[in-house]
This record gives structure tokens, C-alpha cells and sequence, in this order.
């Protein structure tokens, strides 16, 4: 009650012409905001929705594109399997938001309740797939993936699934494409041994909670955007497990990045990580090792451990990646701000490793735990008639290469560089060549797969310092690479399309902090400007403002 009078006494003493700003505030969040649904397309519009609907809207869908103050969101399959809401709180949620579309709410409950239709559970030697529905059964028993993973039927609603995890995994992932999802219920034994692991810092409050939520799903991949710390939260998680653990990263510049994470924020030693790649091959309570070792040697990492973590779990739907999904442990976790793929198999990612959580990244945005980066498309045309020319002359890859290599821009590199020279730059393009030029005119160090590694680490570690401000990196730096305090980001050149590449890239200057800028310099009028338009898909799909220039 005092604090209510103190408001009114605050209120009480504004002049008439504020009181009256203050109202038209209020109106424009209250009544200013509009609803838009297409049913059919299950695609709602909002326009200057409240920082509670929004938030409320990413827990029942996902946000596709804004544009100011106007966002769509759409409803998949996915975003209903992936909520941790009950049918009755999405029901309220979408009828109070969007309006009573008896259609629409069948669909949803009928889309809810496939996820209640089929389970694996844990019968002591053997699992089991089972079912609520004997037609369903019947109907999945038909499908040639899943019977050659089945060994006996033992009723109408039940079979007994082939030893090992790659079978659950592929029923899981045929089951899902069907439009099914399966609950698993797989059950791995607790791993007795305790390595000693306790955290050296505090946790954010939502990274707490993320650990709360992996650690009572068993399995999960953990969607948060670049900069919230998905590395800490996993770090979390394996504090809290305390167990033998399991880090596997796509490349070996990754593996000291981790260990020097986990030697910062946890009681672990030195002595207690072990390291498996190329040059070290050593298990320990902890151990980093790249998927490509993991992947061409599982059986040698069939070990009772606590917790995998999968760095970059995008990845897995790959050949050799997917084997390491087959490793067994207590839980597991992925990591990916993207997971997203070009040849769509988004849902094996799941299937694989667990649902996910923390892809919610208006959140994010709204609470100011990460800021959004400005990314902005500068389009350039061709340096002369000469290039042009090679451009239309040529078919297929060729066009893309050439007009990637465009020399144009290297003057909107020089122009950005001058504009930026007191902001630590990171430059990323993918052809050697072009790297090389770009670090030959402006002096400044270029870092790709045939730098050597210490070189290598040299040169990232003088970027963290402060010694360098500017580097160019080659593709090896669009996954996972740690450069704190990165504040511009110009992509030179990138793969065609790749949705998750520009949202990686993006990633490496995205923090709770300053003003993150992202330019991508493109060849106007050729196929890479329509690349990269479809690149920034994405981040356009998460909230992130997009402008193109010329």
C-alpha cells in the first residue's frame, strides 16, 4: 500500500502536458498494437506488439520475418512439440492473442496430442517402442526403417527395438518425418564416479534455468543466440551432473577454447582434461575431442559418461557426425545458435540429440541480455566491363566465385575499415586468394585452415589482447571461435545461401554489450546478391533488423 501512494504522490506532481504523454504511451502499447491470422498458413501478423506478447508468441511459435514494428510469426509442428506449455496454456495463449479459430485450435490439439501416441521406454536389458493406438501401431510396424529396427512384437502396442542406440535413434528420426514425435524414455544408468567438478562463478538467472531444464529432459539442444552463453550453461549443467564428461567440437582450434572455459570457471585441473585430436590422444575425467576422432572411433569412446555435450550440434545429421550421436551417456547436450540446414534435415538434429530449448530469442533481445546486432547488405558493382563480362560468360559455381571475388569491394572494405578504425574488426571471407590479397592491402593478418596452429592461436590471442584490431578470418571462423569484445564484422564473401553461416558470423560480435554492426558486401544484380538476401533469413527470423545499401 505505501509504495502505491508513493506512485500516486509521483503522478501528482507532474505537470499536465507530461501526464498526458505518459497516457498516449500506454495507449499505443495497449491499443496500438494489431492481430493479424491467416489461418490457412497458420501465420500470424502482430504490429507494435508489447514486450510481453512477444515473448508470450515465442513460446507457442516462431518468429519468420519483422520489419519494424511488424512481425510474423509462424506455427509448425515443431514449435508445439518443442513448448513446454500444456494444451490448455497454448490454447489460452493463442485464443487471447490471436482471437477463437475453432480450425486452427483442432489442429493444435490434434497436432499436440501425435506427440502422445508413441514412446521407447526402458524395459531393465531391452527397450521397447510402444503405443497408445494398436492402428498407429500397426501402421508404423509398415514402415520399412522402423520394422528393421524392431526385433519381436511382444502385443498390439508394443515391440521390442534392436540393441543399441543407432536403432532408437533411426525409429525416432523416421517416426519424426512422419509427422510423429517419440517420447524416449531410453534409461541410462546413473555414472557412479565424481570428478570434483563445482562452479567457480554465479550462473544468469536463465542460464540457471536452462540447466534445470536440460538436466530434467535428459537430453536437449540448447537454441540460445550468439553471446548468451550456451558454452557457461552447458558448463552449468556438467557441474551439476559432476561426472565424466564429453565435449565433442568440429575443430581442433575449438578444443583449447574449452578447456580454457572450463579451467576459468569450474574446480577442475589441468590434469583433469584430457584432449583427443591429431596430435594428443589422451581420456580423462573430462574430455574435448573433435568429432572426426569420436566419429572414427566409437567404439574406443564407448565410456560411462555423465554427459556429452555436442559444440555445433548442426552438424550431426552429417555421416560421420551422426555416428557420434550413437554414444551412450547419462545426458546429453547440444549447442548451436543455428540449427538450421540448407538441405532442410533440421529434424533429425532433434531426433538425434533432444528437443529443443532456449530458441526463444526475443527474450533475449527484449531483457537486453544480448543486444541485436545493425546488419546491413552493401551491394557494389562490378570493379570494370571486364569482370562483368567473365561473370556472364561463365555458368554454374564459376558465377558465384567471381562475383565473390569482385575487387570492387575491396574499396567498400577500405571505406568501412576508415570508418571503423577504432573498433575491433573481424573480416571473414572463404576463398585463400581473396584472403590473402585483402591482407596484403591493408596489413593486416589473414588466419585459414593452412595457417599453423600455434600461428594461429598467436594470432587470436593477440586479437583478445588488444594487440592487432583487425584480422581476417577464412571459414574456420565462423564456428565457435571466442573473440571477445568483436565489434564489426564484414563478411567479404560467404557460401551460397548458407542461412547458418551468416548467422554464425553474425554470432562473433553479438554480445550483452556495445553496438555490434555486421555488413555483408555483395555483387549487385548477380546470384550472389540473391544469396545473401536468403542468408539473412534467419537472423531476420529471430528479430534481427536487416538493411540493404548500395
Amino acid at each position: 500500500m505505501s509504495e502505491l501512494k508513493d506512485e500516486v504522490k509521483e503522478l501528482k506532481q507532474l505537470s499536465k502536458d507530461e501526464l498526458v504523454e505518459i497516457i498516449e504511451e500506454l495507449k499505443q502499447v495497449n491499443e496500438g498494437s494489431e492481430v493479424v491470422f491467416f489461418e490457412p498458413q497458420r501465420e500470424i501478423i502482430l504490429s507494435n506488439p508489447s514486450d510481453q506478447v512477444l515473448n508470450e508468441m515465442s513460446e507457442i511459435a516462431h518468429l519468420d520475418t519483422s520489419s519494424g514494428n511488424h512481425y510474423k510469426f509462424k506455427v509448425k509442428e515443431m514449435d508445439i512439440w518443442n513448448s513446454d506449455l500444456s494444451l490448455e496454456e497454448m490454447r489460452e495463449k493463442y485464443t487471447r492473442i490471436v482471437g477463437n479459430y475453432p480450425n486452427f485450435l483442432s489442429w493444435l490439439e490434434r497436432t499436440y496430442q501425435k506427440q502422445e501416441v508413441f514412446s521407447i521406454e526402458h524395459k531393465g536389458t531391452y527397450h521397447t517402442l510402444e503405443s497408445t493406438d494398436t492402428e498407429r501401431m500397426e501402421w508404423a510396424r509398415s514402415i520399412d526403417e522402423v520394422r528393421d529396427n524392431l526385433v519381436v512384437d511382444l502385443s498390439d502396442k508394443t515391440s521390442r527395438i534392436a540393441m543399441g542406440a543407432k536403432s532408437r535413434a533411426e525409429i525416432k528420426e523416421k517416426l519424426l518425418k512422419k509427422g510423429y514425435p517419440v517420447e524416449d524414455n531410453s534409461k541410462f544408468r546413473e555414472v557412479d564416479k565424481k570428478i570434483g567438478c563445482d562452479l567457480e562463478i554465479d550462473l544468469r538467472d536463465y542460464q540457471e534455468e536452462y540447466v534445470a531444464r536440460a538436466h530434467e529432459e535428459r537430453a536437449a539442444v540448447l537454441a540460445n543466440p550468439a553471446g548468451s552463453g550456451k558454452t557457461v550453461t552447458s558448463i552449468g549443467l556438467m557441474a551439476k551432473i559432476d561426472s565424466p564428461t564429453l565435449v565433442l567440437v568440429p575443430q581442433r582450434s575449438l578444443v583449447g577454447q574449452w578447456k580454457r572455459e572450463i579451467l576459468d570457471k569450474t574446480t577442475l585441473t589441468e590434469d583433469q582434461i584430457g584432449e583427443y585430436h591429431g596430435d594428443e590422444k589422451e581420456m580423462n575425467d573430462v574430455t574435448i575431442a573433435t568429432y572426426h576422432m569420436a566419429g572414427g572411433k566409437t567404439s574406443l569412446f564407448r565410456k560411462d559418461w555423465g554427459l556429452i555435450i555436442f559444440d555445433e550440434v548442426h552438424h550431426i545429421p552429417s555421416k560421420l557426425f551422426r555416428k557420434t550421436a550413437s554414444l551412450q551417456s547419462t545426458r546429453r547436450i547440444g549447442l548451436s545458435a543455428s540449427p538450421v540446414r540448407e538441405d532442410r534435415k533440421e529434424r533429425e538434429i532433434f531426433a538425434l540429440i533432444g528437443k529443443e530449448i532456449g530458441a526463444d530469442w526475443a527474450r533475449f533481445f527484449n531483457q537486453e541480455y544480448v543486444l541485436k546486432p545493425d546488419v546491413k547488405i552493401q551491394l557494389v558493382d562490378w570493379e570494370s566491363d571486364f569482370h562483368r563480362n567473365r561473370y556472364h560468360e561463365a555458368s554454374g559455381f564459376k558465377k558465384a566465385i567471381i562475383a565473390s571475388k569482385n575487387p570492387a569491394k575491396k574499396q567498400v572494405i577500405d571505406s568501412l575499415l576508415d570508418e571503423h578504425q577504432e573498433d575491433k574488426t573481424v573480416i571473414f571471407c572463404d576463398w585463400i586468394e581473396q584472403g590473402e590479397e585483402l591482407s596484403e592491402q591493408f596489413e593486416v593478418p589473414f588466419v585459414s585452415g593452412q595457417t599453423d596452429f600455434d600461428a594461429r592461436e598467436d594470432y587470436f590471442d593477440d586479437f583478445r589482447e588488444g594487440e592487432i584490431t583487425t584480422i581476417i578470418v577464412s571459414r574456420i571462423g565462423d564456428e565457435g571461435l571466442d573473440l571477445p569484445d568483436a565489434e564489426v564484422g564484414i563478411i567479404a564473401s560467404g557460401q551460397g545461401g548458407s542461412r547458418r553461416q551468416a548467422t554464425q558470423r553474425a554470432g562473433r560480435v553479438m554480445r550483452p554489450f556495445g553496438d555490434a554492426k555486421v555488413y555483408i558486401v555483395a555483387t549487385k544484380g548477380s546470384n550472389e546478391e540473391d544469396f545473401v538476401k536468403r542468408q539473412v533469413e534467419h537472423l531476420k527470423g529471430k528479430g534481427v533488423p536487416v538493411k540493404i545499401e548500395e
